[in-house]
């Protein structure tokens, strides 16, 4: 039986004895949305769908001090700014066949030492008693509806203000369980399951917050491994957005708070065992490469731009010279770790995209370059191993604090790994050079941008050293004049002075490539990929 229940513009299907489900979304000013324009929506592919009202996802809301407040359930639509909740109800409801339901308590700036604590009823802004009543109201609307309902999750993104003051993050753990146990009891919802959203490392928290933000993220992992029903949701390979001012913002702006509605749709998903079995696409079997032939094998590292922000495989689909870089490139074997290890290959799979953030990066149009003008003999391999949100200090060769932030050791296992299977297969392997996009994160960080070519020089001698080979090629590709960071000329200069130091390193100039308003996009990045491959085949 289906049950038609309207009110206010509300359409929700009652399926038989599904109840509706509804989950609570609340946290500070990344939980409001803030920076994320409606009028931006429609620049990225994969959303354009979302600026329309909802009528089948009823919508309660309260945000900041009042100031925005729904008259009771209302369809789910952006308001003036919109946080995750408009992706999250558009992933979930295409897996689940129950109604759902979304309530919303966001202030910006704002702690859970003060805030939100249940037990400081005199002290900051007092949200936990005012969103425990708007949460009761909510629900008893429902109930006076005859709307049968369900409590299903917390979605939580906070932390920042707690984060930048080393008097109040010590404690966040202890107030964030208070928190929690707290609104499971006075909702009568002891097993009510919380996804802590991750606080970005791509922002500005990233760099001259970076000890705050490791020992705030430890705070986190207490709550994480002291209750099963708490869930991390990661975040720092989504989108961030940049300020005009050329520096990383506080806040995700319009595509990152698209991408982490996502996000905690996928590890609510995951938990209920409502996501799809992801496609096989690795080889079976057999590798296609000659029998015990020789194969090149390419190295792609990096942030941003090589790991492919702003470059939507849509939009390439849409290109009539490049449509043909969406579909898989099986004569070019591909391995990858991506976001720091949030979507990673297990086994080598045909070079094609691969980011489950319809995202990708210059290995599509460098491999194909590449193999129309190799030798068809020998075979191609690329391995890719990137993090949209690392800063310089990640990729130091002996480690940086926080240790949970090291990529080195993990990006050359990586590849060794890679390496030593083909040659298990018995494959002749060389590493035939080393492909970098200096670092968008770190160029804004004056200590960072005076730093850069340093840290580059450091992992570059190490990883020479790491592989037996002194001698090989590495490509760095230089920031674009118009990327909206500052500090670019100072650290493209100083690397050109670290090539002429450096034995078999080269600078690939970037500014007659494509660029948009904070990346290379999806031309610039085809362009770039191009670009790569011309620097390494005008060296043979």
């Amino acid at each position: 039986m289906v049950l038609i229940l309207s009110q206010a513009g509300v359409v929700i299907e009652s399926h038989g004895a599904e109840p509706t489900r509804v989950y609570i979304f609340a946290g500070q000013s990344n939980m409001v949305g803030a920076d994320a324009k409606v009028e931006e929506i429609r620049e990225f592919p994969s959303f354009r769908n979302l600026e329309s009202p909802r009528d089948d996802v009823l919508f309660s809301y309260r945000l900041g001090n009042g100031d925005e407040v729904s008259k009771g359930w209302v369809p789910l639509s952006p308001l003036t700014a919109f946080g995750p909740e408009l992706t999250f109800a558009d992933e979930v409801s295409k897996r689940v066949s129950f109604p759902i339901a979304i309530i919303k308590s966001a202030v910006g700036g704002t702690t859970i030492a003060y805030d939100w604590n249940p037990d400081a009823p005199d002290r900051g802004q007092k949200l936990y008693p005012k969103t425990l009543q708007w949460i009761r109201d909510s629900l008893t609307e429902l109930t006076n509806r005859d709307i049968e309902y369900k409590l299903e999750g917390v979605m939580w993104h906070q932390g920042e203000n707690d984060m930048l003051d080393r008097m109040l993050y010590p404690d966040y753990a202890a107030g964030l369980n208070r928190l929690i146990a707290q609104l499971r009891a006075d909702l009568d919802a002891p097993d009510l399951e919380w996804y802590l959203g991750e606080v970005s490392e791509k922002g500005i928290w990233g760099m001259d917050h970076r000890a705050n933000l490791g020992a705030f993220r430890a705070q986190q992992q207490q709550v994480l491994d002291g209750d099963p029903r708490t869930h991390f949701v990661p975040t720092s390979h989504l989108a961030f957005d940049v300020m005009g001012s050329g520096q990383p913002h506080y806040h995700f702006g319009t595509q990152g708070q698209l991408q982490m509605g996502q996000a905690f749709a996928k590890a609510y998903l995951r938990r209920i065992d409502a996501l799809p079995t992801p496609s096989d696409r690795a080889h079976p079997g057999k590798l296609p490469l000659a029998e015990k032939g020789n194969v090149r094998v390419f190295v792609l590292a990096g942030q941003r731009n090589m790991e492919g922000e702003d470059a939507h495989v849509a939009e390439l689909a849409q290109l009539e010279d490049q449509k043909k870089l969406t579909q898989p490139q099986s004569d070019i074997l591909f391995r990858y770790t991506l976001g720091g290890g949030v979507a990673a290959s297990t086994r080598w799979e045909p070079l094609a995209p691969v980011s489950d953030l319809g995202n990708f990066g210059p290995e599509l149009s460098f491999g194909a370059k590449l193999r129309s003008r190799l030798p068809n003999e020998d075979g191609i391999a690329i391995v890719k191993f990137t993090h949209s949100g690392a800063q310089g200090p990640d990729w130091a060769p002996n480690g940086n604090l926080p240790t949970s932030r090291q990529l080195y050791q993990k990006f050359i296992t990586f590849l060794r790994t890679s390496v030593k299977d083909l040659e298990d297969r018995g494959y002749a392997v060389a590493v035939e050079g080393v492909f970098w996009h200096t670092g968008e994160n770190d160029t804004y960080f004056g200590p960072y941008a005076q730093s850069n070519a340093k840290w580059n020089q450091q992992w570059i001698e190490q990883l020479r050293t790491d592989l037996g080979n002194p001698s090989i090629p590495c490509f760095i590709t230089e920031q674009h004049k118009s990327s909206p960071w500052v500090n670019i000329d100072r650290v493209n200069a100083d690397l050109r002075d670290m090539a002429l130091r450096m034995p078999g390193v080269t600078i690939i100039a970037t500014d007659p490539l494509s660029h948009g308003r904070r990346h290379f996009g999806t031309l610039g990045t085809v362009q770039l990929g191009e670009a790569m491959a011309d620097a390494f085949l005008s060296q043979r």
